[in-house]
């Protein structure tokens, strides 16, 4: 009998002020039947506790096994620490900003600034919804040890930070050519950081910024089902990554726009397709983090 694996479908930065874009995923996920777990931006647009449509959605969707953690404090490129510099190539500004002011920059990665920033976000967590959030996932894929090290000090049970495979990354900027590539350096099982963190690694936003063009919608569906066999073959868990604003993203033709959002689109033939393979198995962190304890450092 063959085995399973877990599909962990997450979301990364709902914020303050959107409540219609959370609920038109939600609408997608229910339908399903599938659990989400979002990513929330604590002060982006606004405080998250000052938002009293949003709130509530959010309490409701917990109601129906949906999962929300903190993302980031404000959301900013370097808080958190770099990005890879392949993620880098998505944010022209902050690319130059890494360039020209990376001495500046670097002033914010001590570990008092982390634990500051840190928790600057999870007093707003807290009076948004009376408790801690267990599991943190950083902007961008950012990152430095300072920055596992402050998690680790303030409690956190977990980060998702790191990425694998940087294949659908490429896509999303152009590059339909660029092979499926698993860098060893990076595992795709959990683990724990040195700094005494437990990591929980990231695959591809298969959805981002895809053209309006049926051919490429199918074309990320398919990477995102052959990056699951990899995870399959090693037995471990697959955080499918997706955004708001990449799901809703209308194709880059104005005057062709995708009625749905081609990130949708891909959605919709990524879902069911997982879905109908007895080897997947849908779950949230909360199970997650249960069914697979991390061992060793990476």
């Amino acid at each position: 009998m063959s085995h399973k694996i877990p599909v962990v479908w997450t979301n990364d930065d709902i914020h303050f002020g959107k409540s219609a874009e959370l609920r038109r995923q939600l609408e997608l996920l229910d339908r399903h039947g599938i659990p989400g777990v979002f990513f929330v931006i604590p002060s982006e647009g606004g405080d998250l506790d000052q938002d009293k449509e949003l709130l509530p959605l959010i309490e409701k969707a917990r109601g129906r096994g949906h999962e929300f953690y903190q993302h980031g404090f404000k959301h900013t490129a370097f808080e958190c620490g770099f990005p890879e510099l392949g993620m880098l190539e998505h944010d022209p500004r902050a690319k130059r900003r890494f360039d020209e002011e990376r001495g500046r920059l670097e002033e914010r990665h001590t570990l008092e600034a982390q634990v500051r920033m840190l928790e600057s976000g999870r007093r707003i967590w807290r009076r948004a919804f009376g408790e801690d959030s267990a599991g943190f996932r950083p902007g961008g894929g950012a990152f430095c040890n300072n920055f596992y090290h402050a998690l680790a000090l303030l409690g956190f049970e977990w980060v998702s930070s790191r990425i694998p495979s940087f294949t659908s990354w490429d896509w999303n900027r152009g590059l339909w050519e660029a092979p499926i590539h698993f860098r060893e350096a990076i595992p795709t099982r959990p683990w724990i950081h040195p700094q005494g963190i437990r990591e929980f690694p990231i695959a591809g936003d298969y959805g981002f910024r895809v053209p309006n063009d049926p051919v490429r919608i199918q074309a990320m569906a398919d990477l995102a089902l052959r990056e699951f066999e990899v995870y399959y073959e090693r037995r471990d868990p697959m955080l499918v990554l997706s955004h708001f604003h990449g799901l809703q993203y209308a194709g880059g033709d104005s005057n062709h726009p995708h009625p749905q959002g081609t990130g949708y689109a891909v959605h919709e033939i990524l879902l069911p397709a997982l879905l109908a393979d007895e080897r997947t198995e849908f779950m949230g962190m909360k199970e997650l983090a249960v069914r697979y304890p991390a061992e060793g450092n990476g």
